[in-house]
């Protein structure tokens, strides 16, 4: 408020000054151009000229802006069509990510110009025609980005080889893998893909080097891997392209952990080709850090030379487990080394502990053997008692 009560003050003060010098000397202006002569003031020539000026500005503001309309409008149309196609773009990528294929494909489609569409457009839009079932769109889309140069050649490879893995048509994922150079066969993507196809391909020992780059890439769920990684090391010590105990070696720790299905797979590869030895020596190994009972079991296969020399690691695992196997692997061991009074004992401990239709038949063997035959046949009576009870469960 005052600021403006002084600008009227000087207001006044400027125009009272500017009055009084015209009502003294309102001076004289001639202009003449052939017979046109014009006079005034020179206070009044100065306010027209003034007031040209002012006019001449306004009119050139107007025919300004009059000419900017279409550049606007053009601009408004621009952005409008800029943000469409952003959300068109949106739209059809949340769509991917949630496996609405049909819906992803249709709203790539729409942003499909190159002027619109980011460098992924055909990646995404052939894979949604693939999960589609059309095949055939898929495949074009890929070879126009291929020919347009709109996308690295590597990219296009790995889209190319995953929708022939979708079409289940592995011969031509070779090929389209087989266009990538050997940097871009270690990127995640190329590793999950080649890993679906040994899969696929029942390439065991080729699935088997892959699955650490696939987990380390997590493109493929864990749940995925570890049945994968299962079956394929259990393929490979089965197949017996190379020595059981190297494929053992080999093995990562998570097919070596305690009750894994790799550990009956390697004694029975090493039962069936009787190397005594070798078994030996993984059973002594695994002894040490585990007790399970297809290790006990395997005990009974070795020769007696060998089977001996793991009594004192089963004796130590005895005092441990409660199921009673351990004694029952020892009352056989005992057995074998002539000494029947220790082995009935044993029999009878194990029984004690777990009376199982294994340990039932082990001491009954043990007691006919001594002459107690009413008691091993009552032993036997139980035995097949509870295995029938068993197989109706």
């Amino acid at each position: 408020m005052a600021r403006m009560s002084l600008y009227l003050t000087l207001g006044l003060i400027v125009g009272g000054l500017l009055v009084n010098a015209i009502s003294r000397d309102p001076g004289y202006l001639l202009l003449a151009w052939g017979d046109w002569q014009i006079e005034t003031s020179v206070w009044l020539a100065l306010a027209t000229f003034i007031l040209a000026c002012v006019l001449l500005w306004m009119a050139y503001r107007f025919l300004g802006s009059v000419f900017r309309v279409p550049l606007k409008l053009s601009a408004w149309f621009g952005l409008r069509s800029a943000r469409g196609a952003q959300r068109q773009t949106d739209k059809g990528f949340a769509a991917f990510y949630e496996g609405r294929w049909a819906m992803a494909e249709k709203a790539l489609r729409k942003t499909r110009t190159v002027g619109e569409q980011t460098l992924l457009h055909p990646v995404y839009e052939a894979l949604s025609a693939m999960h589609c079932g059309n095949a055939d769109r898929a495949f074009e889309v890929l070879d126009r980005a291929e020919g347009d140069g709109t996308l690295p050649l590597s990219v296009v490879a790995m889209a190319r080889a995953q929708c022939h893995l979708l079409a289940e048509s592995y011969g031509q994922t070779g090929q389209a893998l087989a266009a990538l150079s050997t940097q871009d066969l270690q990127t995640p993507r190329a590793i999950a893909i080649r890993c679906e196809l040994a899969f696929q391909q029942s390439d065991w020992q080729q699935l088997t080097e892959l699955l650490p780059g696939a987990r380390r890439g997590q493109l493929i769920s864990a749940i995925t891997l570890a049945s994968w990684e299962q079956q394929a090391w259990l393929a490979v010590i089965s197949q017996g392209n190379e020595p059981a105990t190297t494929v053992w070696k080999r093995a990562p720790d998570t097919q070596k952990a305690e009750n894994s299905a790799l550990w009956p797979a390697l004694i029975a590869r090493l039962t069936k080709e009787q190397a005594w030895d070798s078994l030996y020596k993984v059973l002594a190994e695994r002894l040490e850090r585990h007790c399970e009972l297809s290790s006990l079991d395997a005990i009974a296969q070795l020769p007696d030379r060998l089977a001996i020399k793991l009594k004192k690691s089963v004796k130590r695992w005895s005092e441990k487990e409660t199921a009673g196997h351990c004694l029952a692997a020892l009352a056989a061991l005992a057995e074998r080394e002539g000494d029947s009074a220790l082995a009935g004992t044993l029999w009878e401990e194990a029984y004690t502990r777990q009376p199982i239709a294994g340990h039932a038949v082990g001491w009954a063997r043990w007691l006919r053997s001594s002459g107690q035959d009413d008691q091993a046949a009552t032993l036997e009576a139980e035995a097949l008692s509870s295995l029938r009870s068993a197989q109706q469960i």
